[in-house]
């Protein structure tokens, strides 16, 4: 009996050791950061969405925030740790509605002045490589579509170009729409295309 409370005893001291050690590990765990990423993946979802959510968001170098495929809005992340973006993005699906179960996984960084000189753009959803572009400046709509391998065929010729908040509509087959401009953290989405989308003979004006 005195052995087992010597026992329990030591199992408390070494216990209150080791706070100070978690407590200073959770102070130095790596957070977002402006010009940083936030790798994600996700579990538990449609398979049809893996392929559009999985993968590499680059953090607004102005606001902080990222923007995911399918939630309303860009997400502020800077400053959280990756349990913290996982909990806030799990929270978002759900309020939302998108997914009734989502598990999320985030791996938080890089940080320095490479991270934080990059400016990206993001192409997802029905390309054939779904990429964080590095910005160029004078880089059209069409140039980032071909730079991921262009859309796949169940892709929609409805571009989705969100730019801060606002998300606006393009079409692949129009000359106009193809050679707009993108500019640093814009986000390219080609949706799945509908049943009864046609495809032209040639690109119209």
């Amino acid at each position: 009996m005195k052995e087992k409370v010597i026992q329990i005893l030591m199992v408390l001291v070494m216990g209150l050791l080791a706070m100070p050690a978690l407590a200073q590990d959770a102070a130095t765990e790596p957070r977002a950061t402006k010009g940083g990423t936030v790798v994600l993946q996700f579990k538990n979802i449609p398979s049809e969405d893996v392929g559009n959510v999985n993968g590499e968001y680059p953090v607004s170098r102005e606001d902080g925030t990222i923007s995911v495929p399918y939630l309303s809005g860009r997400v502020k992340v800077v400053g959280q740790t990756a349990r913290q973006v996982e909990n806030a993005l799990r929270s978002l699906y759900l309020s939302q509605q998108i997914y009734s179960d989502p598990i999320i996984m985030a791996n938080v960084g890089p940080k320095g002045e490479v991270a934080v000189d990059t400016r990206y753009i993001q192409v997802a959803g029905y390309v054939r490589e779904k990429r964080n572009l590095p910005y160029r400046e004078g880089v059209t709509l069409i140039q980032a579509l071909i730079d991921c391998g262009d859309i796949t065929d169940f892709g929609s010729r409805k571009i989705q170009v969100t730019r801060g908040k606002v998300t606006r509509t393009y079409d692949y087959f129009s000359a106009r729409d193809r050679a707009i401009k993108l500019l640093p953290n814009d986000s390219v989405y080609v949706p799945r295309r509908p049943a009864f989308e046609g495809r032209p003979d040639k690109i119209g004006p």
